[in-house]
């Protein structure tokens, strides 16, 4: 409820609106003090100076004089404000119920008009019906030149100066039209004559029933019952928009449905009002609030036996989202309880709706879901990109692209997967980050000494490291088939990599001729080694064995022998010998700190394969 205290406080809130506004639009605004200012702070400065046209002259009152004449003026169009604000928070309140549902048609009339008084500006059919005080424009060109303005006297004739008085009254404009030009013309030899309507009488009505401000109106003649409505305010919460009364000489002349212009835009606008008219607001009907798949759902008022279809039609009919569905669900509560009724489509046109009753049309919520996509290229047989659902699994991308080619590399495929990399990422940075910590925690310890060129050479052999983003997972489609569980869940982003077969063996890292053998299934860890010249007195003795699905497995070395001679060797594989930090010249270590340093190589190699 809107209450005087509200009203009170609007009206402070509005006066220092226009004072501040007064203010900040004086001439004495500087820019260059606005540019010292916060860019937010100036900005709200320059839209305060930016003025309505009400605010714009309230400034030239207040800026005039204070005389009491003057005030009367700025509170006089203040007072109009707020009861404009009044009527239009009370308006919204009482066309709304707990679902937040408004009225249908409840906007129709709750435009705030500051006079109820129309323009006097004839803009009529041919039907309409002249009476006395309307006005004609008479135009006499030939023999005679001349233009009256004439009024319709008391005794319902028109008196033309210099041809005589003719009866109109009652007529309508079309046949009083051609009967004065008949008069003229005989009376007259030689003379065309123009006539058109240049004003419109006065006419009063009588506005009652559920109307917000019932009374006597005065309007202008030709009016209809739908201006006149409004002239009072529009109907009030209470009122029917389905059953209004014109009414003349103690007879209802129309029944005025508005769900006929609401709904469908139909209304005939030929019964004009004439003084003495009545217009009679009955009380409204009962109410079916319809919510759900429907394209205006509203609080719509309904006539006895009006049927579910009658209801959908005043609402514009089903939305978008009720398609797939043949029924919805009526509410319906009576004394001894509510329950819900479902109503099939075959039966909309003849289930009847009760006071009380509420319906709910079905609807699916159409989501604008994320358009996934997935690569896979190498040794299949229709490489691209693909997209895909949520819940997709690799096995199905495979055979959507296809299957494997002749010569496909199955054991040596490659997932790789944005969230496993910037995992990976983070991972490094925590091992970057711990190791320089430990260095400068420990720089001051006897027995360390770390010159410039040393550090430097650590911090690039942390950052060299070069991270994929590989997951570990299982390409065979018979595998995958025998054991779905193993299946992987695709996901946005992904790239899939099938390599041919390649029988090649890589030796990367401190070998003394780091190089690339031939694949052969009888040599063991060591003897790609021999072949590679062995390695540096600067590699370290863990050896990491990284196969071609991306599983990496430590050899340990003893005096050159290896502890697991017999690990398995595929076409393909890595044999990567890292770097002892510890060994580089011009680093001594503490006991403690070179096992720490060396097996970090070691570390951030297997980051390039999660296991998922």
């Amino acid at each position: 409820m809107f209450k005087k205290s509200s009203i009170f406080h609007s009206y402070i809130f509005l006066s220092i609106t226009f004072l501040c506004g007064y203010i900040f639009s004086q001439d004495a605004l500087d820019e260059e003090f606005l540019a010292s200012l916060p860019d937010g702070v100036a900005e709200q400065i320059r839209s305060q100076n930016e003025k309505s046209d009400n605010e714009l002259e309230l400034e030239k009152l207040f800026r005039a004089d204070t005389s009491v004449e003057s005030n009367k003026k700025v509170l006089e169009l203040l007072k109009d404000q707020l009861e404009d604000l009044e009527k239009k928070i009370k308006s919204e309140d009482a066309n709304k119920n707990d679902r937040g549902l408004e009225r249908f048609g409840s906007n129709f009339f709750s435009s705030i008009q500051s006079s109820f008084m129309p323009v006097n500006v004839p803009n009529l059919g041919s039907d309409y019906i002249l009476d006395v005080g309307d006005s004609l424009k008479v135009l006499l060109t030939g023999t005679i030149e001349a233009e009256h303005e004439v009024f319709i006297e008391r005794n319902g004739s028109l008196l033309i100066p210099e041809v005589g008085s003719v009866q109109i009254a009652g007529k309508s404009y079309q046949d009083a039209v051609k009967e004065v030009q008949a008069f003229i013309s005989n009376q007259i030899i030689g003379v065309d004559t123009y006539i058109s309507l240049s004003k419109l009488r006065d006419i009063q009505v009588v506005i009652l029933g559920m109307v917000k401000n019932p009374g006597v109106y005065t309007i202008s003649g030709g009016s209809n019952p739908l201006y006149a409505i409004n002239a009072a305010g529009g109907i009030n919460e209470s009122g029917s928009y389905r059953n209004i009364e014109h009414k003349r000489n103690g007879k209802i002349l129309n029944r005025i449905d508005l769900y006929q212009i609401f709904a469908f835009g139909n209304y005939d606008f030929s019964s004009q009002l004439r003084s003495g008219d009545i217009i009679f607001i009955n009380p409204r009907l009962f109410d079916i609030p319809l919510t759900g798949g429907i394209n205006n759902p509203a609080i719509y008022e309904l006539l006895p036996n009006e049927t579910v279809t009658n209801l959908i039609n005043y609402a514009g009919g089903f939305s978008e989202s009720f398609y797939g569905y043949d029924f919805l669900t009526v509410e319906r509560r009576d004394v001894d309880g509510s329950n819900s009724l479902s109503v099939p489509l075959s039966e909309f046109n003849s289930f009847k709706l009760r006071q009380r009753d509420s319906v709910v049309v079905p609807y699916y919520t159409n989501v604008n879901e994320q358009v996934l996509s997935v690569k896979i290229s190498g040794m299949v047989n229709r490489p691209g990109t693909y997209d895909f659902k949520q819940g997709d699994k690799l096995s199905e991308l495979i055979n959507r692209a296809g299957g494997y080619r002749s010569g496909a590399y199955i054991f040596g495929g490659m997932l790789m997967r944005e969230d496993a990399l910037d995992k990976q990422r983070l991972y490094a940075e925590i091992v970057y980050s711990d190791t320089i910590n430990f260095l400068v925690s420990n720089l001051a310890k006897p027995n360390i000494s770390v010159d410039s060129s040393s550090a430097s050479l650590l911090i690039d052999e942390l950052r060299s490291q070069n991270l994929s983003g590989r997951i570990i997972t299982e390409f065979d489609l018979d595998v995958l088939n025998d054991e779905p569980g193993r299946d992987l869940l695709i996901q946005d982003g992904d790239e899939v990599i099938i390599p041919p077969l390649q029988k090649v063996v890589y030796l990367f890292g401190d070998f003394n001729r780091p190089t690339i053998l031939q694949y052969d299934s009888s040599y063991s860890v060591s003897d790609y080694i021999k072949l590679a010249g062995g390695t540096k007195d600067s590699a370290t003795r863990e050896i990491l064995l990284i196969s071609p699905n991306g599983e990496t497995t430590e050899v340990r070395r003893s005096l050159n022998i290896f502890a697991s001679e017999k690990s398995d060797i595929y076409p393909g594989s890595i044999i990567y010998v890292p770097r002892d930090i510890g060994q580089i010249s011009g680093i001594t270590y503490a006991s403690a700190v070179a096992p720490v340093l060396s097996s970090l190589a070691i570390s951030l190699a297997s980051l390039n394969s999660i296991s998922d």
